[in-house]
């Protein structure tokens, strides 16, 4: 399926079809630096990053697994009801 992927006034168009080395080489980078988690300390300074294997972007989460698999799980409004 193909999913926007939105991150500031970028919009890309992503098929989950395809691995992620296949993928676009922005929405990689993208998804490379929206992965790195800081860790900050009581006063808000950085101590540490993390790189976890997904990311949020404006409008979903993305989670590339071992194998190269993207999935890609949209977010919803809070205030609407989907049935």
């Amino acid at each position: 399926m193909i999913y926007q992927v939105k991150k500031s006034d970028i919009i890309l168009e992503i098929d989950d079809n395809i691995f992620f080395d296949k993928q676009p080489k922005e929405f990689r980078q993208l998804y490379d630096n929206a992965r790195i988690v800081e860790t900050k300390d009581e006063k808000g300074n950085v101590t540490g990053t993390t790189q976890t294997n997904n990311a949020e972007f404006d409008n979903c989460y993305v989670e590339v697994y071992e194998n190269g698999r993207v999935i890609i799980t949209l977010k919803q409004d809070e205030d609407e009801i989907y049935i």
